[in-house]
């Protein structure tokens, strides 16, 4: 049998709330059990999705830095998203996607505070990008 490692902490999460938060004796060490339940299915939804969205940023934000170029072949920090565009991830390992992602960002973050001054259309475009980023990155818990 392969483990499915989100489904493995989710029934953990659930036995944790379920089962074992409202038998401790205090009302600390229930909350406490509730906090560990919902960290635990934060990790679940994690790592069921974690390369997925990392990539689906990566390849938005390689669409993002093509754009300035093909606009704005000249604005600071070009040689850097020229050279982002052309490289993939080391692997899938999610600390190589997450390495790759932050300098991703790392160029985002020039690029952005460049483009605020200079061109409301590809500002826009990023802050459309932020917004699902920030969508894709979201925990959705269930209450316990």
């Amino acid at each position: 049998m392969i483990p499915q490692a989100s489904r493995s902490l989710a029934d953990l999460a659930m036995k944790l709330a379920g089962d074992i938060a409202p038998a401790t004796q205090t009302e600390y060490a229930a909350a406490n059990a509730g906090l560990m339940a919902m960290l635990l299915l934060a990790l679940a939804q994690e790592q069921e999705r974690a390369a997925a969205v990392r990539m689906l940023d990566i390849d938005e934000m390689k669409l993002l830095f093509r754009a300035a170029q093909d606009q704005h072949p000249d604005a600071p920090g070009a040689g850097q998203r020229a050279s982002y565009c052309e490289r993939e991830p080391k692997s899938l390992l999610i600390s190589d996607l997450d390495r790759f992602h932050a300098e991703g960002l790392e160029a985002l973050i020039g690029l952005h505070a460049w483009v605020d001054e200079e061109d409301a259309a590809l500002d826009r475009a990023i802050w459309d990008f932020l917004l699902h980023h920030t969508e894709r990155h979201k925990f959705e818990l269930p209450p316990l």
